[in-house]
């Protein structure tokens, strides 16, 4: 059977990278066989990427929203991501629930989806309350990626389908309450969906926010087979395998 594939967690963040070898230990033990670490500003992709050394991990580095006051060096950014070797451009995207200046994360964000268009590699996009203006940027330049903690319905995924995105299920998945999401989830087509546990942040049923990890990830899987009736070994096949081919062979 497939190994587990976590594509989104900050193993950069406390409190996970207090305690990195028992995390790792416990995901790991868990079956997880792969981790995607993207950053949230530049002054994250050091240690990302230094992330990205150990066994299993890899790394995706960017400016998100939360950030994108500072803006973004893109000279700098491509110089990093072929010196690491990165798997995406990441965390990316717009949030208009923060206070950041719409305008200076619109400035940030198309920056990096015209660098990621250049670079043929794929984006890690985060969005809340901004969809319209996400789309409308994605129709404008030809990328690939993924929209990550999935949480509405499934006409807007369509939308993000047709745009040749991937869909990222993470905890809401497992929240009997989350009814939108896991319409989405009963719907994705099987060669388009991946999984993440956005850990320390994402809570799942039975573990709140601030304690998730990889090792979670068990937890998404499982809710998504049983959503579509189908055994643990087909959907873990599938999700691994759409993680692949979004981020690649790790070397």
């Amino acid at each position: 059977m497939a190994g587990l594939f976590d594509t989104h967690s900050h193993l950069s963040l406390e409190p996970l990278c207090g305690n990195l070898e028992g995390v790792l230990e416990r995901a790991f033990s868990a079956g997880v066989e792969r981790i995607v670490v993207p950053s949230v500003s530049a002054d994250s992709w050091n240690v990302c990427s230094e992330l990205a050394s150990l066994p299993g991990i890899s790394c995706a580095l960017g400016v998100h929203p939360w950030w994108a006051e500072d803006g973004v060096d893109t000279d700098e950014l491509q110089k990093k991501l072929q010196e690491t070797g990165a798997a995406a451009i990441g965390e990316i995207g717009l949030d208009w629930k923060t206070e950041v200046s719409r305008h200076k994360q619109y400035e940030v964000f198309q920056k990096q989806i015209e660098l990621a268009s250049t670079m043929d590699i794929p984006v890690v996009l985060h969005c809340r309350n901004a969809f319209e203006e996400m789309l409308h940027l994605l129709e404008e330049h030809s990328v690939r990626g993924v929209i990550h903690a999935w949480s509405r319905g499934p006409q807007l995924m369509k939308r993000f389908l047709d745009a040749g995105l991937y869909i990222s299920f993470g905890g809401a998945v497992t929240q009997q309450r989350a009814l939108r999401v896991r319409e989405s989830a009963s719907l994705v087509p099987m060669d388009r969906f991946v999984f993440e546990t956005d850990s320390p942040s994402m809570s799942l049923a039975g573990v709140p926010a601030g304690k998730s990890e990889p090792e979670h990830i068990v937890l998404v899987t499982q809710a998504f087979a049983q959503l579509r009736k189908l055994n643990l070994e087909e959907v873990q096949q599938a999700a691994w395998n759409n993680s692949v081919e979004l981020f690649g062979e790790q070397d």
